[in-house]
């Protein structure tokens, strides 16, 4: 899934769109990937001298992933908890709980963050994934999210 694909199915927009690529899907799990680069604009002002990708960013990063995941299933529409009239633009995910999160390393400039997540299960229209970030290799973060879906039309 490249970055036209992603944009039809979140609705962030640069420079809040923290996904440049979706590498491998399932119906229970999701990789892709963000360049971090120079022109970022955390780094207008997170830490100058010392350039940062903020662990908020990532933790947003993996949220857009994972709300990826989301619409893939819920385009299918053939897993349960989604409603048979409910087309795949009508919900949308918001990020409602960041747990167990732990930053192990800094992602600078240059880096590529590489972004896994992982469906651990669901009650009802809230999901809970176990994220993970790397780069070259190294885990930089984990945690579990949860993300609430919403159907548009109460929120817009």
């Amino acid at each position: 899934m490249r970055s036209h694909e992603i944009m039809s199915k979140l609705p962030h927009r640069w420079p809040f769109l923290l996904v440049d690529r979706v590498t491998k899907i399932s119906q229970g799990s999701i990789e892709g990937c963000k360049n971090v680069s120079s022109g970022d604009f955390a780094f207008l002002g997170h830490f100058p001298e010392i350039s940062i990708f903020p662990g908020v960013l990532i933790v947003e990063s993996l949220a857009q992933l994972s709300g990826l995941l989301l619409a893939h299933r819920q385009a299918d529409n053939k897993q349960e908890n989604f409603d048979d009239d409910c087309d795949a633009n009508s919900k949308i995910g918001f990020l409602t709980s960041i747990r167990k999160f732990n930053f192990i390393k800094t992602v600078e400039p240059g880096d590529q963050l590489f972004l896994k997540s992982i469906l651990k299960g669901n009650s009802n229209d809230c999901y809970i994934f176990s994220v993970s970030a790397y780069v070259d290799k190294a885990e930089v973060a984990s945690g579990e999210l949860q993300l609430f879906l919403q159907r548009k039309d109460l929120v817009f």
